[in-house]
């Protein structure tokens, strides 16, 4: 099992609060939360739509609620997802090249677990930097 600072900690949880929120059609529910440059986390969530592309994903969701209060660089990153899923939790590669967009350098930390009943499952917890994920990202 994974040790996790409170930095980390402080992200899962506003995480797994968003994931809350997510509206769900079809698929599950994740919640992401990001720390800015100015030390506030921003949490989102997935929206999804019957309409193909109206949807996003919850880590898009939490970086533009930062940039919506003046935040264009992120420290870090969590994403947490439903256990019902199978997959492992970590972003989808548009989000993976979102998150390097705003990224405030290439080491920046994605953390990734998956809830169920209200929890984080720390067994389930990984940790990888944007680097890491995506070796090829379209560089700014």
């Amino acid at each position: 099992m994974i040790e996790l600072d409170e930095c980390e900690n402080r992200l899962l949880q506003a995480a797994l609060k968003a994931m809350g929120s997510a509206y769900v059609l079809w698929g599950i529910k994740v919640g992401a939360a990001v720390v800015a440059e100015d030390g506030c986390v921003y949490e989102g969530c997935n929206v999804e739509s019957w309409v193909s592309g109206l949807g996003t994903c919850a880590e898009r969701c939490a970086i533009n609620h930062a940039v919506l209060h003046g935040n264009r660089c992120i420290k870090e990153i969590a994403v947490v997802m439903d256990a019902k899923n199978d997959a492992e939790p970590r972003p989808c590669g548009a989000c993976l090249q979102y998150i390097y967009d705003f990224a405030q350098s290439a080491r920046l930390k994605i953390v990734m677990a998956k809830a169920e009943k209200g929890k984080i499952l720390l067994e389930k917890v990984r940790i990888k930097t944007i680097e890491e994920l995506l070796p090829l990202a379209y560089r700014k």
